[in-house]
């Protein structure tokens, strides 16, 4: 009936010395030095009454290892079943497969495991942590649990919490780059930025070619307004792999010196033209981007990508009518693009013509952009044609694409208080204003809970 326990080990393993000084285990660096008593007080701190743990000391090393007492051959074949699904990303079915396993054997860790990271993968996060906390009480040195469970918090915007996690994790697997890119993240949105860097450098200790280190790092130069040397960690991520999708976002971001183009300068490529207009619009000057689109325009007016690109520099500074002439005509000159559609629809939210974009907004979604932001626009633009149960349905289908969006969150409250649901929105409007980020929105879920009459 049952397969070797041992083929299910979880293994890690610390340096002696590194133990003695960490103060998680000790109040004082060397406070115990005789190998058998640290293993015994770190077999102690790890203690479960599940499985089987059990520590050695090699050398300067200590080795713990955790595996099952026991292990169903029924469910093992479900579990290989979910696996082949997984390789195929079939979340649903693969999750509907685990199932079958865990309710044959509920404290299989790598059961337990894989659930947690499809409802990840499916964006449902909370749902994730409450399958991984189970990893972690059964096996407290799953270091894969501790690293989800922080990137999980990570994206409910619980950084604290997120930070805890992860340094677990990192305490029981210190050559995992994801923990040290995560944590380098972490600090980074806290402005801790000398932790961000030594985190990223680390990073590129154990991976010299790792470009979310060098993102990560040339992100953080931008911040300090070093731009020299963020440019330099920018064109090194570029050389890394000059056709994914992290050069990309690093060709946008390089910082261009605001230099006058004069009128005989030739610039070579229309990526160069773009990526210049690119570079100013990043830096925030969007006058200079929207003159260097023009010129490129005047002497390619068909290029709809050019109209488009000018489009969006136009609703930056305001502009929104002519915004909306420029996609308009990307649009007449290419009408496949759902980005387009998404753009426009903005344009007329933010000019209060919910009639048409209505309209623009169901053909972006006909074409694709079905995110989390092109839902809830199409779904304010609904409220405001009276039409409040398709625009519940707009709302919940944007939170299922990004559960923790305060934008959807909060019309959705808004929805339930015209349906009467008073407790449905109160609980969205609180969510908001749990969040540790600052969030303008957090003031208008404030005055919509007072006019409830419900406290936060």
């Amino acid at each position: 009936m049952d397969l070797k326990p041992r083929s299910k080990t979880i293994s890690v393993t610390f340096q002696i010395q590194e133990i003695q000084n960490d103060p998680y285990f000790f109040k004082l660096p060397g406070e115990i030095s005789e190998p058998n008593a640290i293993k015994e007080l770190v077999l102690k701190r790890y203690h479960t009454d599940i499985g089987i743990l059990e520590g050695l000391v090699d050398a300067n090393r200590l080795v713990l290892q955790w595996y099952p007492e026991s292990v169903d051959r029924v469910a093992e074949g479900y579990h290989a079943d979910a696996i082949a699904l997984l390789k195929k990303k079939s979340f649903p079915e693969a999750l509907k497969v685990l199932e079958q396993a865990l309710a044959l054997n509920n404290q299989d860790v790598d059961y337990l495991y894989k659930i947690g990271l499809i409802h990840f993968e499916m964006k449902k996060f909370k749902e994730s942590i409450d399958f991984l906390e189970k990893v972690t009480q059964i096996c407290p040195i799953h270091y894969r649990a501790f690293l989800l469970l922080g990137i999980n918090w990570i994206k409910l915007r619980k950084l604290e919490k997120a930070e805890n996690f992860i340094l677990e994790s990192q305490r029981l697997k210190k050559s995992s780059i994801l923990a040290y890119l995560n944590l380098g993240a972490i600090y980074s949105v806290q402005r801790r930025y000398n932790e961000a860097i030594e985190m990223f450098n680390s990073a590129l200790q154990m991976s010299p070619k790792e470009p979310r280190a060098f993102l990560g790092l040339a992100r953080l130069y931008s911040m300090l307004n070093d731009l020299e040397t963020a440019n330099s960690y920018f064109t090194k991520v570029i050389e890394i792999n000059p056709q994914s999708r992290l050069a990309e976002i690093a060709k946008r971001s390089i910082h261009v010196k605001e230099q006058p183009v004069q009128e005989n300068e030739a610039i070579q490529s229309r990526e160069e033209q773009f990526s210049l207009g690119m570079g100013y619009f990043l830096n925030g000057n969007y006058h200079e981007a929207s003159s260097q689109y023009k010129r490129y325009l005047q002497s390619n007016p068909s290029d709809d990508y050019g109209w488009y690109l000018l489009g969006e520099t136009k609703i930056r500074t305001n502009e929104l009518e002519e915004a909306g002439d420029c996609i308009k005509r990307a649009i007449r000159l290419n009408g496949k693009r759902g980005i387009y559609y998404k753009t426009l629809g903005i344009v007329f939210h933010y000019l209060g013509r919910s009639k048409e974009g209505l309209e623009v907004l169901k053909k972006a979604i006909e074409l694709g952009k079905k995110d989390s932001l092109t839902w809830t626009v199409y779904g304010i633009a609904l409220m405001r044609q009276q039409k409040i149960e398709e625009a519940l349905k707009g709302f919940q289908t944007a939170l299922k694409k990004n559960p923790n969006s305060p934008l959807a969150q909060y019309h959705l409250a808004l929805a339930h208080i015209q349906r009467k649901e008073t407790e449905l929105a109160a609980k969205l409007l609180n969510q908001i204003i749990s969040y540790e980020f600052y969030i303008p929105l957090k003031h208008q879920a404030r005055t919509a809970l007072k006019q409830l009459g419900v406290s936060y």
